[in-house]
Parts: structure tokens; sequence; C-alpha cells
């Protein structure tokens, strides 16, 4: 036979051991929803620098890149009719 006195504090310290498991579980719920959240706006942020730099390439590409292509086509083609008309072959 245990004493009332035992039984207590064995009802008592498994009652606290409950509510600090519990406190501990919601803690724990409330770091990985905050670490969460962290994490989806970096990753939004990583989105959208993503989406600019793609924007930015493509400006540069259509703008830059094209015409210059084209413009040493012109440059090439100009120098071929040069070298015809001087009479210099490549040999």
């Amino acid at each position: 036979m245990v004493p009332q006195i035992l039984q207590d504090i064995a009802f008592y310290v498994g009652f606290i051991t409950d509510l600090l498991v519990l406190i501990i579980i919601l803690v724990i719920l409330f770091t990985v929803v905050a670490i969460y959240r962290k994490v989806t706006q970096a990753l939004n942020s990583a989105g959208r620098i993503l989406e600019n730099t793609e924007e930015i390439v493509n400006t540069v590409s259509e703008n830059i890149v094209r015409p210059a292509a084209a413009g040493s086509g012109v440059a090439f083609g100009v120098g071929k009719i040069f070298a015809f008309l001087r009479g210099t072959k490549k040999q």
C-alpha cells in the first residue's frame, strides 16, 4: 500500500511532465511555422530575381546582340564587296 502523499506527488509529476511535453511540442510547431514562412519569402524573392534577370537578358539579347550580329554580317558583306572591287582574293 502506497501512502496518499506519494500518489499525489506521482500524479503532479506526471501532470507537469505532460504539460511540459505539450509546451515543447507547441514551441517546436511555432518554430517550424516561422522557419517555413522565412524560407517561403526567400524562395519567392529568388523567383522574382530570376524573372527580372531573365527579362534583362532578353532585353540585352534583343536590343544589343541581335543588332550587333546583323551589323557584323553587314560589315562582313561590305568587306567582301570592297575586296572584290579591289581585286584581292584570299589565298
